[in-house]
């Protein structure tokens, strides 16, 4: 069973000061633990109650539902729990990531601040297999709980990296690599761009509230933005990215 400091280590990593300082995070939940333990990251702890019944070769320590309840970050815990070492990520140049004759977007994300549209945003880049995504000072910490929960395991595939967004995106355009930003200007994200597509575009979102930032837009080669027919005067940011994405995504299989 968990000591009382172990709870209370384990709660501390709820904190974003105290997972930056402790290099760990929080994943709850059995498929968010199932996909950890398959991609290899480090754990430095694990616990289930009773009735979780994960599998034996886990090596899961038992504990008590009120336990599990002091540990975990959610209303209903799922009763499943790991501590997990966060790993140290390397900061690729943007040319780097561009492989020839294969059309790669990586998305740049200014100031996403709502845990649940990242988590969705990663998800949704796992699913159309981008190559990864640049994350700006503002943005809410992609190790916080609700942030992993949302991932649905998607973040043990999708590399983030923590970055200054206007340098990343300078060096881009140095590099004659596209940077689109999403926005209510420019064409629309279902008109397919010039033949033949670049090797790496980046696609930049802004945050729920401001959009682009003006440094970051003025780094943007190109705009984009998503035609629409109602009344709203907004999509969310998460609906906005999946949808480019799934522009891309269509653009990239036509070529």
């Amino acid at each position: 069973m968990p000591t009382k400091n172990e709870i209370l280590a384990v709660r501390a990593l709820m904190r974003r000061k105290t997972r930056g300082v402790e290099r760990k995070f929080v994943a709850e939940g059995r498929k968010v633990v199932e996909e950890a333990l398959a991609s290899g990251w480090t754990v430095h702890g694990l616990y289930a109650t009773a009735g979780a019944e994960v599998p034996a070769h886990w090596g899961a320590e038992q504990v008590a539902a009120r336990e599990m309840e002091r540990m975990s970050s959610l209303q209903t815990p799922p009763g499943v729990l790991a501590v997990l070492g966060i790993p140290e990520m390397v900061i690729p140049q943007p040319a780097d990531l561009a492989e020839p004759g294969t059309p790669k977007l990586v998305l740049a994300l200014d100031g996403i601040a709502d845990p649940g549209n990242l988590g969705t945003i990663i998800r949704t880049a796992d699913w159309f297999g981008m190559s990864g995504i640049f994350l700006g000072g503002g943005a809410v910490d992609h190790f916080n709980p609700k942030v992993v929960q949302a991932t649905m395991g998607a973040l043990f595939r999708v590399p983030v990296w923590t970055l200054d967004l206007e340098m990343a995106l300078g060096q881009a355009v140095s590099n004659n690599i596209p940077v689109c930003g999403l926005d209510l200007e420019g064409r629309s994200v279902w008109d397919a761009a010039t033949p033949p597509l670049p090797d790496l575009r980046i696609l930049v979102v802004g945050s729920e509230s401001h959009g682009i930032s003006e440094g970051v837009k003025s780094m943007c080669t190109e705009f984009l933005h998503i035609p629409g027919a109602g009344r709203s005067e907004s999509l969310n940011a998460s609906m906005a990215a999946g949808i480019a994405m799934a522009a891309w995504d269509a653009e990239r299989r036509s070529s």
